[in-house]
């Protein structure tokens, strides 16, 4: 099975002082008969790698909803193609009141089906949100 893995233009590209090059793919397809879109867990970083909104949820969330838009837009796809989210926050109550409106409003009436969960940290700390995301390709 050939894995398409792609990196799409303008999202930043997480690198770790204690490894080289790119750690994950942010985006991944199967064979081409596969219709699975995988979208890896994305953080609040500009595509430079500076942080986006510290101490800000909802403005996290916006430029992490944003980077998963990219991601979608690689395969031509768009909110309404996403399946499932994953959500991963630190603080429930502040997510819930400030940053899911993003979230929400990135799906603008198409929401997927979605699970957040309370986390006591991220691969960033100064990260409020992570979110990863499945899409599917339309139908052979």
């Amino acid at each position: 099975m050939a894995v398409d893995r792609r990196w799409p233009k303008g999202i930043y590209v997480r690198e770790l002082p204690s490894v080289a090059g790119k750690i994950y793919s942010q985006v991944t397809v199967g064979d081409p008969g596969s219709r699975e879109v995988h979208i890896a867990g994305t953080l609040p970083f500009d595509a430079n790698q500076i942080f986006i909104g510290e101490g800000d949820v909802r403005a996290q969330t916006k430029a992490v909803m944003e980077h998963i838009g990219r991601s979608l837009a690689e395969f031509g796809l768009g909110p309404a193609d996403v399946l499932r989210t994953k959500t991963y926050v630190i603080d429930m109550e502040d997510y819930l009141a400030n940053g899911l409106t993003e979230w929400v409003e990135f799906f603008d009436g198409t929401p997927p089906t979605s699970t957040t969960v309370g986390v006591t940290s991220l691969a960033d700390n100064r990260a409020l949100v992570e979110i990863e995301a499945y899409a599917a390709l339309p139908g052979q």
